[in-house]
């Protein structure tokens, strides 16, 4: 049911830059309370106001930001980077970014190897943006990548996992995980987001990921209406196969100034109240918001760049099924020990967070000691934990919601042939920005 509006007045949260969905002429933005819903609103002088709902939620949406901002600087280094090893993809997405991406050179070799002794901090290097298993020469890059210590991803759309043999050469070639778009159960679904049908191709891929032990992510875009009748489907999967270390619930993006029928739009709240309902409370809306307070304080105590718009939360396989990580620590002692921490320190060590840990724990915590030791020692947690996964809800930067404030802690880089991106949420705008200028 539509809310009632009230007639109250706007109450501005935070102000930000964003860009005109017509034009993507940078605008001002405004984040509001509006009848108690979150906005972003924002005029363009030649196109018209454009406002999007963002949360259902203000208080929390306030509480969250305030963590977030207070802990997670822009200063934060960039620890994971795309890598465009090829802008060529083998299917045609009628929902693709490449279409609008003007930065159309490949990259090499000797590009790869140059920065990645430039940007020593990396953690992460994920092979993206064409389809990277196109590249003949992508079991060569990841040897590349290994040799010089760093932990290697690709995104792909399965369609040549779903041969084995090539699977294979990727796994003795030394990757340490795949993300696999995967949009649900339904060969409809596929016919609208990708074009074709492509659900035996995925579970074709899949199978050969688990029988090389490769973890996966399942990347699932929800857009109402399509598909987002199957997200609970898809998580119990998930909760089957322990060789899935992650499932991300992406919105919708209107990359398209034509695309304008909002109507396929949903944001993480109502992907998270669709998985709270699926699982008969097991996790719970309010958990997820003291899990960020926690997410955020670590991300300030390793120095990590994460996006706001992310929403996480851990999930533990047990012999029955699954459990939230709230039946091992006490998340609202957690929630509330950070903010008073906040209240009176701008940073967190990880030993005050350790501490803070320490004292939530409940009596079942002990299956958590590997896990978190991983965290706390390696920086993040184990490429393979089978007992755990993570559920992630997660807006992108699309110029409906682009929120500049929020682009410039993207949890990604870019890397290109011919440049370099701390964010990769400012680079799809300015990619957009190029091709209106273009024509």
């Amino acid at each position: 049911m539509d809310k009632l509006s009230t007639n109250s007045p706007d109450i501005i949260i935070r102000q930000t830059k964003s860009v005109c969905p017509i034009c993507l002429k940078e605008i001002a933005g405004n984040i509001i309370d509006r009848d108690g819903s979150v906005l972003l609103d924002k005029t363009c002088d030649d196109h018209g106001t454009f406002n999007i709902v963002i949360s259902n939620f203000p208080q929390d949406y306030k509480a969250l930001s305030e963590c977030y901002f207070h802990f997670v600087p822009t200063s934060s280094q960039q620890k994971e980077y795309y890598l465009c090893a090829t802008r060529q993809c083998n299917i045609n997405c009628p929902i693709c970014f490449l279409d609008h991406c003007q930065d159309k050179s490949e990259l090499t070799e000797d590009r790869l190897i140059e920065k990645m002794n430039t940007l020593k901090n990396v953690e992460r290097f994920t092979f993206s943006h064409g389809e990277p298993t196109v590249d003949k020469n992508l079991p060569d890059k990841i040897r590349l990548l290994k040799k010089g210590g760093k932990l290697v991803n690709i995104h792909s759309n399965g369609v040549k996992l779903s041969d084995y043999n090539y699977a294979s050469s990727l796994k003795s070639a030394g990757i340490d995980h795949v993300s696999l778009q995967f949009d649900g159960f339904d060969e409809n679904t596929y016919l609208t987001l990708r074009g074709q049908k492509l659900l035996d191709v995925k579970l074709a891929a899949l199978d050969n990921l688990k029988k090389l032990s490769i973890p996966v992510t399942l990347n699932i875009t929800v857009a109402k209406g399509i598909n987002d009748n199957e997200l609970g489907k898809i998580f119990d999967f998930v909760v089957k196969n322990n060789n899935i270390k992650d499932v991300s619930y992406i919105t919708y993006c209107h990359y398209d100034s034509k695309d304008n029928n909002l109507d396929k739009y949903m944001m993480p709240d109502d992907l998270l109240l669709y998985l709270e309902k699926h699982t008969q409370g097991k996790i719970l809306r309010e958990d997820l918001v003291e899990f960020q307070k926690l997410f955020y304080a670590y991300c300030n105590a390793f120095n990590k760049s994460k996006c706001f718009n992310y929403y996480h939360y851990f999930v533990i396989r047990t012999k029955t099924g699954y459990c939230g990580i709230d039946k091992y620590i006490n998340l609202k002692r957690i929630g509330n020990m950070i903010n008073s921490h906040r209240i009176k320190n701008k940073m967190i060590s990880r030993f005050a967070l350790l501490k803070i840990l320490f004292s939530s724990l409940k009596l079942k915590s002990l299956l958590l000691i590997p896990f978190g030791l991983s965290l706390f020692l390696k920086g993040g947690y184990p490429k393979n934990p089978r007992k755990f996964f993570v559920v992630t809800f997660a807006s992108i930067c699309d110029p409906y919601k682009y929120d500049a404030q929020i682009a410039l802690n993207c949890g990604q880089g870019i890397v290109t042939q011919t440049d370099v991106h701390k964010n990769y949420g400012t680079y799809v705008i300015e990619e957009m920005q190029k091709e209106r200028e273009s024509k």
